[in-house]
Order: structure tokens, then sequence, then C-alpha cells
């Protein structure tokens, strides 16, 4: 499924969508094909998902979602529906099988807030008051989504004890790095343990749990003007308040300012919704189970550029993490 196979891909779509002769422009390649389209003066991100990544249930549920937040105000891409007036459109092609495929239109004149290599490697421009309202922006969204609750049909995965931690977690098991030395692995596996024993203690009210955006990364920020934006709910679902805040600043964890950071992301959190100390305690945990995806993530892609990054460069972040946080967890016995 090359990019050849991805324009053709999203150039029938685009005619479900009353989108003819649209000029296309790849943007980029991850999980999922991104094309931006120009047609009669209008631009549109036209996402292929990755077969076998979501069920069409599971993406009509986001775009479901982002309609919602549309309606209410929050900073969201708008979904486009089809001249069927469908959210959502599959695409039959012999190489891809069923492809499915939406249209947002397109955020004009954003740029990224940040990216993830700029933030770990400390050369990040962003400062403690973009971080503040990146907090205010999560608190909002919280807000929104625990107001909204379980809409109709409901249909995500969840970040959860199973799905961030274990064998089946959802992007895949840490522990499964090849990366991992032996030393590494039994911490990280002790970890894991006591790790799953404290995110039952949490529990899952809603005050605490619900549905999160969970990547809600600087990258996935959008700077239009004075106003922020959140795109990229591709891995939104149920998951802890908590989690998305370590989502924000997890590759933030080297820079020299990371303090400065947290209490930005909390403060501005905090003007929005509660944040009590009971949640904090659980802060370093949440900051390694973030980090614990990202190496179950690098051991189900073997060979990807990122993958390899990750095994070099985040593995002695987490494993940091786990010592801290096993030392953090023995001053409370």
């Amino acid at each position: 499924m090359d990019q050849t196979w991805a324009r053709r891909t999203a150039g029938a779509a685009l005619q479900r969508y009353g989108l003819h002769d649209a000029d296309l422009q790849f943007v980029k390649f991850r999980e999922n094909w991104v094309f931006r389209a120009t047609c009669d003066g209008a631009d549109y991100a036209v996402r292929l998902h990755r077969p076998g990544l979501h069920t069409a249930e599971a993406v009509g549920t986001e775009l479901a979602y982002l309609s919602a937040l549309q309606q209410r105000g929050f900073p969201v891409p708008e979904p486009v529906r089809t001249t069927d007036g469908e959210l959502i459109c599959a695409v039959e092609d012999g190489p891809g099988g069923t492809v499915l495929v939406c249209v947002m239109r397109w955020v004009v004149g954003g740029r990224q807030l940040g990216d993830a290599g700029a933030a770990f490697d400390g050369s990040s421009p962003i400062t403690p008051e973009d971080l503040h309202r990146v907090g205010q922006l999560a608190g909002a969204l919280h807000n929104h989504l625990t107001e909204l609750g379980r809409l109709p049909g409901f249909d995500r995965d969840a970040w959860d004890g199973p799905g961030l931690l274990g064998a089946q977690a959802l992007w895949g098991d840490p522990l499964a790095l090849p990366a991992l030395s032996a030393p590494d692995r039994e911490l990280l596996s002790g970890a894991v343990d006591r790790l799953a024993a404290d995110l039952a203690d949490l529990g899952d009210g809603p005050d605490v749990y619900g549905v999160i955006h969970a990547d809600l990364t600087p990258e996935n920020v959008l700077v239009r003007g004075s106003e922020f934006v959140v795109i990229d709910f591709d891995d939104f679902g149920e998951g802890w308040h908590l989690f998305e805040l370590a989502t924000v600043l997890f590759f933030f964890r080297p820079h020299p300012r990371f303090a400065e950071f947290v209490d930005a992301v909390v403060s501005g959190y905090r003007t929005q919704r509660e944040l009590d100390d009971r949640q904090l305690a659980h802060w370093t945990g949440m900051l390694l189970a973030r980090g614990l995806t990202y190496l179950g993530w690098a051991a189900a892609r073997p060979g990807e550029e990122t993958a390899a990054w990750i095994a070099e460069e985040v593995v002695p972040v987490v494993v940091a993490l786990a010592q801290e946080y096993l030392a953090e967890r023995a001053e409370l016995v």
C-alpha cells in the first residue's frame, strides 16, 4: 500500500463527498495516510485509515464526538459528510481491501505548537504560558466530554489498566522490546505489577476517568492566530484524565524546564476542572504508564525509524521513571 495506492483510494473517496478533481498533497503516513485536498478554493484533510486499526463503528464514534464538540464551540476540525450524509465512507480497493476514509475541513493557517523531538532534546521554544493554555484546553475538553458521556453506539478502546499495561496493551507489550537489557526488563516488570495495583486503586469514577483525547502532544495542538485547535483524535477513547496530562508532558521529561512545565499544565487545567492531590499522587506512575505505551508501540513495529529512536532515546527515560516510581511507592510503605 504505497503512496500511489493511497492517492488512488483518496481520489475515489473524494467523489463520494462531491469533491471532484481535487488537488491532493501528501501530508504524512504513520498509522494512517493523510492528504490535503484542495477543491474549489477550499482545503480538506483526507485520512485513510490503516486496514485493521479501527472498525467502522470506532471511526464513526470518533467523528460523532468531533461533530458534537464542534457544535459546542470547542476548537476541533469540522468533519465533512458525504453526499449521502455519512461521516465516513468505505472504499473497496483490490490490494488494500476495504479502506475507511474520512474528510475534515483543513485548519487553515494552523501551525503545530511543537514536536516530540524538540521537546525531548530540550530545544523546544514552548513556554510555560503555552503549556498553561494547553492545560486549560485539556480541562475544557474533559468538561465537554464528561457532559457528553458515552454517545449512542460508543465503540472505542479503553486506556485502562489492561489497555496500558501487560502483554495485551493497546499499543503492544513494552516488555517485548528487544532493546531492553535483562536488568531493565526485570525492573520494568516489577514496576508494571505495582502500577497495575495503583491504577486500580485510583478507580474509574467520573472525577478521574472518562472519554479523553489520549494523544494530546504538542504536535496535535495547532496554533491559529490566538486560538489553539486540537486535532488527531485517532487514539481517543476512555482513560484517566491524568493520563491526558502525562501525554502532554511525557516528551518534555528530559527538558531542563520540565518542573515548570508540569506546574503550568496543572495550574491551567485547574482553571477549568478540579485536579486534587489524590490524583497528583499518581503523577510519576502515570508518566511511566505513558512511557510504557511508547515502548509497546516500538516493540510492535520493529524496523521503523521511530521505533529505533524510541529504543535508543526513550528507553533510558522510561527506566529512570520506573526507578523513581518504585522509590516513591516504597516510601509510602
